[in-house]
């Protein structure tokens, strides 16, 4: 595996576990200030302020984490123009993942660095499907997905601004 092809994994896993986190922290927050401050200043006074302070703390760490996700995220997306993974069913436990990934070579020849397209393939489990995967295909039978990793990251990235 060239070194691009490595940072560029390695980024984008970095990107996909703290994005989960980021995406769904706004909700969180929500949730507290709706439900779990009030309950606490109504039934337990005493230790509300340190439940406020846990959150505050929280909303530091995940702040800081929302930062570098997009800052990770501007950095690959500067050089991954596009990726799409495919899924296609082999047998009704084997499913063969195709990932296209798009990228600038950054060979410093010229000003228009050469674009180099990277394919990987691997067998995957009915079991190691999203699970979006799955259900689409138990109610639809359809054997075969698309998705552009690029674009749903760029949404995720909008959401948790």
């Amino acid at each position: 595996m060239d070194p691009i092809t490595g940072l560029l994994i390695g980024a984008i896993g970095l990107a996909l576990a703290a994005t989960a986190t980021v995406v769904f922290w706004h909700r969180i927050l929500e949730w507290g200030e709706k439900n779990v401050f009030p309950w606490f200043e109504r039934h337990l006074p005493t230790i509300a302020p340190y439940v406020r302070k846990a959150f505050s703390r929280i909303d530091n760490v995940v702040t800081s984490v929302r930062r570098t996700v997009k800052e990770a995220w501007n950095k690959v997306s500067q050089y991954l123009l596009k990726q799409v993974v495919e899924l296609n069913r082999q047998t009704s436990n084997t499913w063969v993942q195709q990932v296209t990934s798009w990228v600038i070579e950054n060979s410093g020849y010229n000003n228009k660095p050469p674009v180099k397209e990277i394919r990987t393939e691997q067998e995957v489990s009915w079991d190691d499907l999203p699970e979006d995967v799955r259900k689409t295909f138990l109610r639809q039978q359809q054997s075969s997905f698309q998705k552009d990793v690029t674009e749903i990251r760029k949404q995720e990235m909008v959401l948790a601004s």
